[in-house]
């Protein structure tokens, strides 16, 4: 029997924040280990570039392996296999060199489950429930990412990084139990004929596709703007707050305000209709900017996080339409390479940011990387104008399964059978 679109959307939802909180408390639990073992800053940047840096750029193929294998297996598949990585963790404290490498093959397993989970979205929720199921499922994103670190730091002080290993690899469990009850269409396999297999042959199809669309086109060269300065902020917020004299708790204080305010931009974007999505992710864009300039200029902390909220309220809707854009757009054959190669650009405008950041923040200090994201920020939104003229526009036929069950009414991110 097929699982109602909401009912499986919410489930997929729940599954997310739960893995996504385990995932960022044990990246946590991952840092503080491999620092208090080696006390080097160099094995702690060799972390997060093996963890979350270099991983990305294996986008290309997990999203062809979305393309190609049953989307719904992959996805159970890919947690299972993290999850078990995360148990043999938790026996390797001791031993930095191997855990690091296992935490590694971890991130790569993990890989295809974004890709695919993506792509089957619009086959699941269909059309009618796109951008509302986009929001949940952003909002379970960030939800899981506010809360992982604290859940994290609060667990290694109590009971140790071995159990916040053992309680990451339970969370992908859960979350593959969540996936294995959604009974429905991962995939348009009617869409999926010989032709269209033809046209976009290959792992690099869903590149190709992001270039020949100029709608994704020049959402990407504007993203990939955009990111080059405003990620120079995760570099700053340390020193920012060191600045301000409020130490780590301030820092801490950065992260929460940033995530909450996605959560609440995430939830907002659930009403924005496809007419507006130009609209929207124009003046947010151009938001997210004026944020950087705000914060380079505020004269005490409480300002910092003040816009550091406007910030995250104003990221929170452009990653719903981003979504929104890229799955309605694509054809479910190559749906999944599109969202891995889409992952690749915006990851590698986030490394060369982050390794930009260090420099600029050494330079000109905290508030001048803020500064620098204000700029592209606003360049960002300049590039994006076009938009205005071309959506809403009709796209090709993707694909999307509409799914015949009736449609729900619109209820609240309360119970939590709702995550992203």
């Amino acid at each position: 029997m097929t699982t109602p679109p909401r009912v499986a959307v919410r489930r997929l939802a729940l599954g997310r924040v739960i893995s996504m909180a385990g995932t960022f408390a044990a990246g946590t639990a991952l840092n503080f280990t491999i620092y208090e073992r080696t006390h080097s800053t160099a094995w702690l940047s060799a972390t997060m570039l093996l963890t979350w840096g270099i991983t990305g750029f294996f986008g290309p193929l997990a999203g062809a392996l979305g393309d190609r294998l049953d989307r719904k297996r992959l996805m159970i598949v890919s947690e299972i296999s993290a999850a078990l990585c995360w148990v043999v963790m938790s026996f390797l404290l001791d031993a930095p060199a191997v855990l690091l490498g296992v935490a590694f093959v971890s991130s790569v397993l993990e890989t295809p489950y974004f890709p695919a989970s993506g792509a089957a979205i619009p086959n699941i929720a269909g059309s009618e429930n796109l951008t509302w199921a986009n929001s949940l499922i952003a909002t379970g994103r960030y939800l899981g990412l506010t809360l992982g670190p604290l859940i994290g730091g609060l667990m290694v002080a109590s009971v140790g990084a071995r159990w916040v290993f053992i309680a990451n690899a339970v969370s992908y469990v859960s979350s593959a139990v969540l996936t294995i009850t959604v009974h429905g269409r991962f995939a348009d396999e009617e869409s999926r004929t010989e032709e269209a297999q033809a046209e976009h042959r290959g792992a690099a199809a869903g590149f190709r596709f992001v270039w020949n669309d100029r709608v994704l086109r020049l959402l990407a060269i504007a993203w990939v703007a955009t990111i080059l300065g405003l990620a120079m902020t995760l570099v700053a917020d340390p020193p920012l707050a060191e600045s301000f004299g409020v130490g780590s708790f301030g820092y801490g204080m950065i992260t929460a305000a940033w995530g909450g305010g996605t959560i609440v931009g995430a939830w907002i974007a659930r009403r924005i209709s496809e007419g507006a999505e130009a609209v929207w992710l124009v003046i947010c864009t151009a938001l997210l900017g004026v944020t950087g300039f705000g914060v380079a200029l505020a004269p005490w902390f409480g300002l910092v996080l003040f816009w550091v909220l406007v910030f995250g309220i104003s990221d929170g809707p452009t990653a719903v339409i981003e979504q929104n854009l890229l799955q309605r757009r694509t054809p479910d054959v190559v749906r999944s390479r599109v969202m891995g190669a889409w992952e690749t650009f915006m990851h590698a405008a986030l490394v060369v940011s982050l390794v930009a950041g260090a420099w600029i923040v050494q330079a000109f200090g905290p508030k001048g990387a803020y500064a620098v994201g204000g700029v592209t920020g606003i360049a960002g939104a300049i590039i994006l104008i076009p938009l205005l003229r071309w959506l809403p526009e009709p796209a090709a036929d993707v694909g999307t399964v509409e799914p015949t069950e009736a449609i729900l009414p619109m209820e609240p991110l309360g119970a939590p059978v709702d995550p992203s």
